[in-house]
């Protein structure tokens, strides 16, 4: 038995899959701890797995907060976030202080491999340094490998001071080789397919594609309720009645984040209702929304996405990669209204596989969004190629990323080579 230590950080579409992925560890048969945000602690004890939180649920929503105005303020501009001030502000050098101290603290010598979310994971490079331990780092996207030079830029000239002092105390020497450092995990993984991959810039050769980490027994957790339930579960009676009409509806997908901008909801639900449907319109955050709904919109914290998705006519959503796996396994057309650093990659990678159309921030003008909308709606061919790759879509992505995981320790518990 292996014992796992993973470390993720940032909103559903990061988190979940990290779950999927321990409760196939632990189906292997090894010991698995998650330390991640403090409301994410049913989902992962409900997987099985140890549980540490890293925050506090005011904490995390602060977090979420912040990361939302820095999105906000760069939205048009190109000069970089100010993440040392984000850093600072939502103490994350303290929160990665503490994921240190308790990642040495529940290590098994010789017994132990280390899981981090891609960029975000330092904790488990630096005790990997210190305790000689293997260690995978997890990307969601392919831009998080495709933006790595921005991420070594913005470490070297943001974080590099307080992050060499925090390893000073610890004994280690100051990072000199940034961009080396980010990509010393033994082991990369990509939680996407190959055929993903391809439809873009392809990532390194080293990046091990193993597919989209979806439950296979439940729904993969929605993308809008911090709930272990949140993407199973019966159908509203409402919702199923809109679903058993006649001409099917759109469902506007929002973030579990509150990163997305007003204008994205502004651009998606006319292009709905200006194609003739009725919207199914998921988001956490009321606020976020017209105080005053248009007719034909249904507005719902949440929604069964496994039972809903395959029976609308498309989904609009913010480009996370969660989405878009839970709506190519249903096999339905996408519209990407996108804004933040990966999801213009993944928009433009839905649209040349022919599933999906994709626009980026500053082009959110409704007229845009309804003619994509009606484009998606009317030819065929979209439909007709979500259907297919949807047979391409498989559950057994957690097993293959558990095997390859199993492989940085040998039988003797010695990193392999």
């Amino acid at each position: 038995m292996v014992t796992v230590l993973m470390v993720s950080h940032g909103t559903h579409g990061d988190v979940w899959p990290m779950i999927h992925l321990g409760a196939g560890l632990r189906g292997r048969g090894h010991d698995v701890t998650l330390l991640t945000h403090a409301p994410y602690a049913e989902p992962v004890r409900a997987a099985g797995l140890g549980f540490v939180p890293i925050d506090t649920p005011d904490e995390y929503a602060a977090y979420l907060a912040d990361a939302r105005t820095i999105l906000l303020d760069r939205v048009g501009s190109p000069s970089p976030p100010d993440l040392l001030a984000h850093y600072r502000r939502t103490n994350l050098f303290g929160q990665l202080r503490l994921e240190i101290d308790t990642l040495r603290e529940l290590a098994v010598p010789g017994r132990t491999v280390l899981v981090g979310r891609h960029t975000s994971g330092l904790s488990t490079l630096i005790v990997a340094e210190l305790d000689r331990l293997p260690v995978a780092w997890a990307a969601m996207t392919p831009a998080q490998h495709l933006l790595l030079p921005v991420t070594e830029h913005l470490h070297r000239t943001a974080l590099a001071a307080p992050i060499d002092q925090l390893r000073a105390e610890l004994g280690l020497a100051p990072v000199d080789d940034w961009a080396a450092w980010l990509g010393s995990a033994d082991l990369q993984l990509g939680l996407w397919p190959r055929w993903f991959d391809a439809a873009g810039d392809p990532t390194a050769d080293r990046v091990a594609k193993v597919g989209f980490l979806l439950d296979p027994g439940t729904d993969g957790g929605s993308d809008s309720e911090p709930d272990p339930d949140a993407g199973s579960g019966p159908v509203p009676p409402e919702v199923a009645e809109v679903l058993a009409g006649e001409v099917p509806p759109v469902l506007v997908a929002g973030s579990s984040g509150q990163m997305l901008l007003h204008d994205f909801y502004a651009a998606s639900v006319p292009a709905a209702l200006d194609a003739g449907r009725t919207v199914l319109l998921v988001t956490p955050y009321r606020d976020l929304l017209p105080a005053t709904l248009p007719a034909g919109v249904h507005w719902f914290r949440w929604l069964p996405y496994r039972a809903v998705m395959p029976r609308v006519a498309a989904v609009v959503h913010h480009g996370g990669t969660g989405t878009i796996a839970q709506c190519l396994a249903a096999g339905v057309p996408q519209l990407v209204l996108a804004h933040s650093f990966d999801q213009p990659d993944t928009g433009a990678r839905l649209r040349r596989l022919g599933v999906g159309e994709w626009l980026p921030s500053t082009r959110w003008e409704p007229p845009r969004a309804a003619a994509l909308m009606r484009r998606l709606l009317d030819e065929r061919g979209y439909r007709d190629r979500a259907a297919r790759l949807r047979a391409a879509i498989d559950t057994t992505a957690a097993d293959r990323a558990g095997r390859r995981i199993e492989a940085l320790l040998t039988p003797a518990g010695v990193p392999a080579p």
